[in-house]
């Protein structure tokens, strides 16, 4: 367990705690593409715990600045977006996508506000579906995080979006805790006989697993960006041969890759809103062909992230813990499902929130299944320490990292067989199985 003092180390992210100035130094997801449109409404970010506006101009640049508009406060959410710029309502001050101030209407002529002023403007960059910002020091920008994703066509792609309201370490900790699945996820994943690796069939939600055993042993590798672990289990046919091999990678600061199904790669993004609420990003990909509108829909219905279904239009979900997440005891009772609602998603959603705003984890009592949450927290603590007391780099931004290469993956080897050496070094995408 943590200290309380650990806790609100590794937790809160608002621009004065050490945590949120070292996250500021990653770039992290800001929108999805399709939330803004060119010359369409401007959008009002959370991020962080701080508030910015985003807008799409007339020629499809993208473009956030502090929400405030540097003349008077007046909020520039408010804004009309057209002829390439954001406009203030209030005195018609104008902003191109870098802060540039375009047109001062109500300024003499000869006014030199346009030349001296500025709002203060973000980097951003687009890939993979995601609008992706930097906030941190201009002169420290890092590389951006060249995912594989981010390098396929859209329609290989389906990114899903919704508000978790909790701690974003909370959610963080879900996908790097392998040993919940055959729990918590009972109704999604299936054991099933005779397989190498997990697959879906078709319209089902339910995915098959070649193994049922629900006690995994964990062996953590730390990497330049965080670590990848495997989870090995005993596999249902040969278990006295052959182990069972589920491997996942922290991505620092906030990222988790956990295998998909065969073909499919996974991604998982928990951005902070604020102390107390985060954006999950739930990125889907196929490796090697597109998406066909059928299965996207598929995809989307299985996140249970559905807007106008399952969440409104600002990502929240319609089950919360006022309507105790619309748990269904009848079903339960029938022996129709595990956790009482559906959608692995949600039922991290539902676990997360259940504990709180922001848990104090110095009244929890680990296991041996919390292996690699520990790894995690010790990683991002030391990692803020040595930011803060000396300037060091962020854990992942002290040398280059291959983003693009990393694939999570689930094989089966024999009993005692090295995973490390079956992947190679830090999971290539050419040497992964499955």
């Amino acid at each position: 367990m943590l200290t309380r003092e650990e806790n609100e180390l590794l937790c809160r992210i608002g621009p004065q705690a050490p945590m949120g100035r070292m996250i500021r130094r990653y770039w992290v997801p800001a929108l999805m593409s399709d939330e803004l449109e060119a010359d369409g409404d401007p959008k009002r970010v959370r991020l962080l715990g701080e508030t910015f506006v985003a807008f799409r101009d007339s020629k499809g640049r993208v473009g956030m600045l502090d929400e405030l508009c540097p003349h008077r406060g007046a909020a520039l959410v408010l804004g009309r977006n057209e002829d390439c710029g954001l406009r203030c309502l209030y005195h018609g001050w104008k902003f191109d996508v870098t802060g540039r101030i375009v047109d001062t209407p109500a300024e003499p002529e000869t006014s030199q506000l346009k030349t001296n002023v500025r709002a203060r403007a973000y980097a951003l960059r687009e890939a993979g579906g995601i609008i992706w910002a930097y906030l941190g020091p201009p002169e420290l920008e890092p590389p951006p995080l060249a995912f594989e994703f981010t390098k396929l066509p859209a329609s290989h792609c389906v990114v899903v979006k919704a508000r978790i309201a909790c701690n974003w370490v909370q959610c963080l900790e879900g996908v790097i805790d392998s040993a919940h699945s055959n729990l918590l996820h009972a109704d999604t994943f299936k054991p099933a006989a005779g397989m190498a690796v997990s697959d879906y069939k078709g319209s089902s939600l339910q995915v098959e697993r070649p193994s049922n055993d629900a006690r995994p042993r964990l062996d953590v590798e730390e990497t330049p960006y965080g670590f990848r672990y495997a989870a090995i289990r005993k596999p249902m046919v040969d278990p006295d041969k052959n182990a069972y091999i589920r491997v996942t990678h922290f991505v620092a600061p906030f990222y988790g890759m956990f295998p998909g199904q065969k073909g499919w790669g996974t991604m998982q993004a928990f951005v902070p809103i604020d102390d107390h609420s985060t954006f999950l990003y739930f990125v889907r990909y196929t490796y090697d062909k597109p998406i066909d509108a059928a299965e996207r829909q598929r995809q989307i219905a299985w996140s249970g992230f559905r807007v106008g279904i399952d969440i409104d239009k600002n990502f929240t979900m319609f089950r919360n813990r006022e309507n105790n997440w619309l748990q269904d005891r009848e079903m339960m009772k029938r022996g129709e499902s595990f956790s009482g609602v559906s959608g692995v998603q949600v039922e991290d959603a539902m676990v997360q929130e259940s504990m709180g705003p922001l848990y104090d984890r110095s009244q929890e009592h680990l296991g041996i299944g919390d292996l690699a949450i520990v790894r995690m927290r010790r990683m991002m603590l030391a990692s803020v320490r040595r930011f803060s007391e000396s300037g060091e780099a962020p854990l992942g931004l002290s040398q280059p990292v291959d983003y693009a290469r990393l694939r999570a993956a689930e094989l089966m080897l024999p009993l005692g067989a090295s995973w490390q050496k079956a992947l190679g070094d830090a999971g290539p995408a050419e040497k992964t199985p499955a």
